[in-house]
């Protein structure tokens, strides 16, 4: 009765331990896109601010107030669809549904189209829609953030290149996310989807470990390949959905 009542003990702790991490997580998570969002918002204001000055600077030269007016209203535009965006995926989801991932990983990309941009990192997308499924937005989007963030983190500081694809095929969605970066160490090719295994100096370890957990909930898989040939390196991370059973 002892041994049973102690291993019961210890199944609880590890139980709240596996939640702790992943309460972990999402709190890192939600750091970055916090600041991911942060960054493509800020770009947009200080335009605004730049044209609110040189509209103050000839109020009376109406061809140039009506150019200003017209940059400043893309550029809330523009702010608009970054916040809608992120606030429609993350709004609490109390069962799961069915969606077009196309659209998850649009929404993705645009997060991080900013980054991409100042890093001069190539993007390349093949959409094949409509690739509905039965899922929980939010968390899906969090996953294929998650890989955009490592593949720009990979890619190299010129030449970067990273592409987005999306396809179903054998009664399930696809999504890979490609980069062209060193690959992984064959070192950490078993532990790589480990709690706290990370190749990163400034990486919780947590990411691709919660993603996959994420990818299990939603009766999915999580795997990934690399390229280290002669010209070509990279590693490419593939997210695999059940296809929704809905007509």
């Amino acid at each position: 009765m002892g041994a049973k009542s102690t291993n019961e003990h210890l199944l609880e702790r590890l139980r709240k331990a596996e939640e702790a991490l992943h309460r972990s997580e999402r709190l890192a998570v939600a750091s970055r896109y916090a600041g991911a969002v942060m960054h493509e918002v800020n770009n947009p204001l200080e335009a605004l601010t730049n044209l609110v000055y040189l509209t103050k600077q000839s109020p009376r030269d109406a061809s140039s107030v009506l150019e200003n007016m017209r940059i400043a209203e893309s550029q809330l535009l523009q702010i608009g669809e970054i916040t809608r965006t992120t606030l429609n995926f993350y709004r609490e989801q109390a069962e799961a549904k069915d969606l077009d991932l196309v659209e998850i990983a649009e929404s993705a990309l645009l997060i991080h189209s900013r980054r991409a941009q100042t890093q001069k990192v190539e993007v390349r997308k093949e959409m094949k829609g409509p690739a509905t499924a039965r899922v929980f937005a939010g968390e899906i989007l969090q996953v294929v953030s998650n890989l955009i963030i490592n593949a720009l983190d990979a890619a190299p500081r010129t030449g970067g290149v990273l592409s987005l694809r999306v396809r179903t095929l054998a009664g399930k969605v696809h999504i890979s996310v490609t980069d062209n970066g060193s690959g992984i160490a064959p070192s950490m090719a078993k532990v790589l989807f480990n709690a706290h295994q990370t190749t990163k100096s400034h990486g919780t370890g947590l990411g691709l470990w919660l993603s996959k957990s994420i990818a299990e909930k939603h009766r999915g898989t999580l795997r990934y390949s690399c390229e280290k040939r002669a010209g070509k390196t990279g590693t490419t991370f593939k997210l695999s959905l059940p296809i929704s059973e809905t007509p």
